[in-house]
């Protein structure tokens, strides 16, 4: 493992001198730095952040994680065929010790066509693994396709998502807003494999950066209108027109009927709180709370809505 130490100015002449330095002490990295800010180059800042692409076996973990996040799942096997080098034995030590460290998972199981057929694990990025992956410029090029290929990758309504992403930003935008922001999330953690493996935890880091991505010169989003109200201009284009309808209206009119039904169980509770508030002991409360309830339960039987309710369910 790799620890990062920043030599102030009070030390080193008014500069700042950035050290990489590994746990066993055999190898010390000085890394190029700018005046008054502390400046790590990307390919540093991944080999200090994240482990399984700074120790042994860096190159076939690099490769495991590309053919996984671009084709999918796969069994071992598969896995070895496609990146071609060494020997089986190790690319499969490399992928269980990926498995091992929250990289890669197991996403299903599959029979195998050679030997004995016997049922063997298809291994595929977690949401660790990819954000490994994407540091790899042509996996960082094609998001889309290894969000679409891998599912351990689950996120709530998934693919209606990635359908509004796609009629918003380009394949080159999103490599470059991928390639700002892993560096601004890499250098925000300890290290990757401090962060839980799971998108809730991703995201609580990425809210908490403090330093704000840099993107390129002259850098936009190409498909996103300039004026709010053109947005609705986005209803234009038939994916888009197809999912608020498929899948945005239902859920308004579900989330509205919840909400509507927990008004009135809301407003039956404040009419009962007045009921009781009114009461003396004189009153007998108990039998006037009794003949309450029943004649609360007896309208609500008789309601046609509640009838209705009861039909459906």
């Amino acid at each position: 493992m790799w620890f990062f130490i920043t030599i102030t100015p009070h030390i080193c002449a008014g500069n700042y001198i950035s050290v990489l330095v590994h746990s066993n002490l055999s190898k010390v990295i000085i890394l190029p730095t700018k005046k008054d800010h502390s400046h790590i180059y990307f390919d540093d800042l991944v080999r200090l952040k994240i482990p399984a692409l700074s120790e042994r076996g860096t190159e076939n973990n690099r490769l495991i994680l590309k053919t996984i996040a671009l084709n999918g799942p796969m069994l071992k096997y598969r896995i070895f065929k496609n990146v071609q080098v060494g020997r089986y034995s190790t690319v499969s030590r490399r992928v269980d010790s990926l498995t091992k460290t929250g990289y890669l998972g197991e996403a299903s199981k599959r029979a195998t066509e050679r030997g004995k057929r016997t049922e063997e694990s298809m291994y595929g990025l977690t949401w660790r693994g990819f954000i490994a992956s994407i540091t790899i410029n042509e996996v960082r090029g094609d998001i889309f396709r290894v969000l679409e290929s891998n599912p351990l990758l689950a996120i709530p309504e998934k693919e209606t998502a990635l359908v509004l992403l796609k009629e918003m930003v380009t394949r080159e935008e999103l490599a470059t807003i991928g390639r700002s922001l892993l560096e601004a999330f890499l250098k925000s953690v300890p290290s990757l494999e401090f962060v839980e493996n799971e998108p809730m935890s991703i995201l609580a880091w990425l809210l908490s950066i403090k330093e704000r991505p840099v993107f390129p010169d002259g850098f936009k989003l190409s498909r996103i209108p300039k004026d709010a109200w053109e947005l609705l201009g986005l209803l234009d284009r038939p994916t888009v027109l197809g999912v608020v309808k498929e899948k945005i209206v239902p859920l308004v009119r579900e989330k509205t009927m919840e909400i509507e039904a927990l008004y009135q169980l809301l407003s039956a509770a404040n009419k009962f709180c007045d009921f009781v508030s009114s009461l003396q002991v004189e009153d007998e409360p108990s039998k006037r709370v009794r003949e309450y309830l029943e004649g609360e339960l007896k309208m609500l039987s008789e309601d046609p809505n509640t009838q209705k309710f009861l039909e459906e369910e």
